[in-house]
């Protein structure tokens, strides 16, 4: 009976051991770039916690790709702030958005624009897998940060981009001499499907393009940024 309880003593000790591997880290670095798209304050100030653990302020840039920036994600989630400081009495006072992080992600391009007036943060957040595995040159990616169904026609590749989703564009072949593809955007009206935009884009194995589509504040129809990413990812 005593040798039976011991073994059960050990099962339960290697139980326990296994369960607590599988847990994701309680923090875990994650190198990120960052876009910002909020017309009314193009100038927003956010504070991310560092490699250390301090909030220091997240780098941004008017245009393109911010250069990458070493942060903590804390329990799976990245957290913005609108200070560096926080009130040990009010801790999610000055918070601005928190997003899941997937574990395992190691570096990431964070999507920020303002929430609705109907949101509790401010802000909300979409997170791309930045790794050459996950988003290799010569795709391109669609972020569809609105609460509509949209599409994209990329040369020979027509997709649909589901509300708050990102969708992967294979490499576009079907190009001009310039390397160029008519690239169109569209939104779901009822059962028919609306042209947005329609603009020429350059599609090699040496860049990634990106198409962000957001709404500005008071204005129904989706607008598109583009983001062109000629870096090496690590």
């Amino acid at each position: 009976m005593t040798a039976m309880r011991h073994l059960l003593r050990i099962l339960l000790a290697g139980a326990v051991t296994l369960a607590a591997s599988a847990q994701p880290d309680a923090t875990a670095k994650v190198r990120i770039r960052a876009v910002l798209h909020d017309p009314m304050k193009p100038f927003a100030e956010m504070y991310v916690r560092s490699a250390a653990g301090a909030l220091v302020r997240l780098n941004l840039a008017m245009e393109g790709l911010t250069e990458p920036q070493l942060v903590t994600v804390s329990k799976g989630f990245l957290q913005l702030y609108s200070s560096a400081t926080i009130d040990a009495a009010k801790p999610q006072a000055n918070l601005l958005a928190s997003v899941s992080i997937a574990d395992g992600v190691k570096q990431a391009i964070i999507f920020i624009v303002p929430a609705g007036e109907k949101e509790k943060l401010p802000y909300k957040l979409m997170v791309l897998n930045d790794s050459v595995a996950a988003f290799a040159k010569g795709e391109s990616r669609v972020i569809n940060m609105t609460q509509l169904p949209l599409a994209i026609k990329a040369g020979e590749h027509a997709k649909e981009v589901p509300p708050a989703r990102i969708v992967a564009v294979p490499p576009v072949t079907k190009v001009n001499a310039l390397n160029q593809a008519q690239t169109l955007f569209y939104r779901k009206v009822d059962q028919d499907w609306i042209l947005l935009s329609e603009r020429p884009m350059q599609y090699t194995a040496t860049l990634r393009n990106i198409f962000l589509m957001y709404l500005m504040p008071n204005v129904d129809e989706p607008q598109i940024r583009t983001l062109i990413d000629t870096s090496t990812p690590q």
